[in-house]
């Protein structure tokens, strides 16, 4: 008799819970948010690892936390990029300056050559430059600037000289801005590639040749070199 009432009483516990899905109530769209937000509510309290709780943050917070982030992180890259700007001209100007600042050394000491001196003798601007085996022309609006040079032999022995070996390379500024390299020729009177052994006391002139616009030249007020080999640099005494 027992199981039997027992027994009832599950199968209309069953039928109760069937016939309770057919009664649920309908909610409204702001009742659903009210349940959402206490269900929220009791988690966050009960929550040991969440120390703030809920918290709202209706639309205009929302967009007015990702204006605050966008902003934020617009001025940290407009910074970063003024410090890497300020950092690369703070470089060029130190070399620069490094550049300004290294005493000038004569022409032979750069070029490792003992036993004779090389002195700067002047300059000439020229349309073109000719001899009786050469015949060179600049680009158009250009023009030349020749520096000559004369080589001694100092040493009171036969001193033989190969710039093709060494390579050098040169840099003429003209009034402290406009820079040119040399023109690389195998004329024999060109320094940048001349080869020969020069006797005791013997002198020969010797010519580099720059090309320059023609109103940089129409106007000089200063001129320096410089003179690269190996990888070195070094300002050259005029």
């Amino acid at each position: 008799m027992n199981k039997k009432i027992i027994l009832g009483i599950l199968v209309c516990a069953v039928c109760f819970c069937f016939c309770g899905c057919e009664l649920m109530p309908t909610l409204s769209e702001k009742d659903t948010e009210a349940i959402a937000s206490y269900s929220a509510k009791m988690v966050a309290k009960y929550n040991i690892k969440q120390k703030d709780g809920v918290v709202y943050i209706d639309d205009s917070d929302k967009k007015k936390v990702e204006e605050d982030a966008k902003a934020k992180a617009e001025k940290e890259a407009m910074a970063n990029a003024t410090q890497a700007a300020g950092t690369s001209s703070s470089s060029k100007s130190g070399d620069k300056q490094a550049q300004q600042q290294t005493p000038p050394v004569p022409l032979s000491t750069a070029l490792g050559i003992a036993g004779v001196d090389i002195k700067y003798s002047g300059n000439e601007v020229r349309d073109n430059y000719t001899t009786s085996i050469y015949d060179m022309s600049p680009a158009s609006g250009n023009r030349f600037l020749v520096m000559k040079f004369n080589i001694t032999n100092t040493s009171g022995a036969d001193v033989p000289v190969d710039m093709i070996t060494k390579n050098p390379r040169f840099k003429s500024t003209i009034n402290g801005a406009a820079t040119a390299n040399n023109e690389m020729t195998l004329m024999p009177e060109d320094l940048s590639t001349f080869k020969g052994t020069l006797k005791p006391n013997e002198s020969k002139e010797l010519v580099l040749i720059f090309q320059f616009k023609s109103d940089i030249l129409a106007n000089i007020q200063s001129a320096a070199l410089q003179c690269i080999v190996n990888g070195s640099t070094n300002n050259i005494t005029l």
